[in-house]
């Protein structure tokens, strides 16, 4: 099994990249799991998401400590952040970065990786210069300092699942794929390791939610509205996938309507709006 853990900020598409990863994964015949792990509810805060890839079905269920390889879509991560924790011995830090892998400071005896996404992001259209769409760009490097998926399946996965753009999207994954560059060996595979489960104690008993988000009106958090332009929706549903506060409902058409009583304006909805539909706002006096 090879357990893959990506770190990016809010907005910069972390989630997508293990969701699109995955999902290319399962179109070469594997067994993927992909899950996110969100901390601060905001644009721009750190994010981790979480790949396993076997040959077999894939029974574990925890966040990944000891990865076999870690991607990181934020440079500014690598020195504020500890991205590189656990990462195993021989294993991969594979980063967006300007500079050359020698520059990326990494745990003794893991490889490094670089691949310059943001501005090959840019230059496909993908995001802006301030905040460019890295995602896939970032993953056709890892393909290609890793071959973990082929390169078709992940062509395949990015026209089936990302609704915006995905003509540039492929390009730019084409393009991090034949631009990325290692020290220490590229990574041409990876051998499957036994999964050991460990039993863990039981848990104490605490406090849980005992009534659902809606009940706990929480719009005085918020600095910033999504407001949709519906002209542009898709009615993908993503702003409803990825709200943590259960803050969207839909129209009698299909539309999402944002429900401003339990909005806390994280902006999620906007990070995850494929065709960038969803606008945030600042609040009215």
């Amino acid at each position: 099994m090879i357990e893959i853990r990506f770190h990016g900020r809010g907005g910069q598409g972390a989630v997508v990249a293990a969701e699109l990863l995955a999902q290319a994964a399962f179109l070469d015949g594997k067994s993927p799991q992909s899950f996110p792990f969100f901390g601060v509810e905001r644009r721009g805060a750190p994010v981790t998401s979480f790949v396993r890839i076997d040959d077999t079905p894939v029974g574990v269920r925890t966040s990944i400590t000891h990865p076999d390889i870690v991607v990181v879509l934020d440079p500014g991560l690598v020195r504020s952040t500890p991205v590189a924790d656990g990462l195993k011995p021989g294993g991969l830090l594979l980063v967006n970065s300007r500079h050359p892998p020698e520059e990326i400071p990494a745990p003794s005896g893991a490889r490094r990786a670089a691949v310059d996404a943001g501005r090959i992001a840019v230059a496909h259209g993908l995001g802006s210069v301030s905040l460019p769409i890295v995602n896939t760009t970032v993953l056709g490097a890892l393909v290609g300092a890793t071959h973990v998926v082929s390169l078709e399946a992940l062509d395949r996965a990015i026209d089936q699942f990302v609704p915006a753009r995905p003509e540039q999207n492929q390009a730019a994954a084409h393009e991090g794929y034949a631009s990325v560059h290692a020290v220490d060996g590229m990574a041409t595979g990876f051998a499957a390791r036994p999964v050991v489960h460990v039993p863990l104690p039981p848990l104490p008993e605490g406090p849980y939610a005992d009534v659902p988000s809606r009940v706990n009106h929480t719009a005085a958090w918020r600095t910033l509205t999504p407001t949709i332009h519906l002209e542009k929706c898709t009615k993908c549903n993503f702003c409803w996938k990825f709200c943590p506060d259960d803050a969207i409902s839909f129209d009698e058409h299909g539309y999402p309507v944002i429900l401003l009583d339990y909005c806390k304006g994280c902006g999620i909805c906007a990070s995850e709006c494929p065709p960038k539909t969803i606008e945030m706002v600042p609040v009215e006096e």
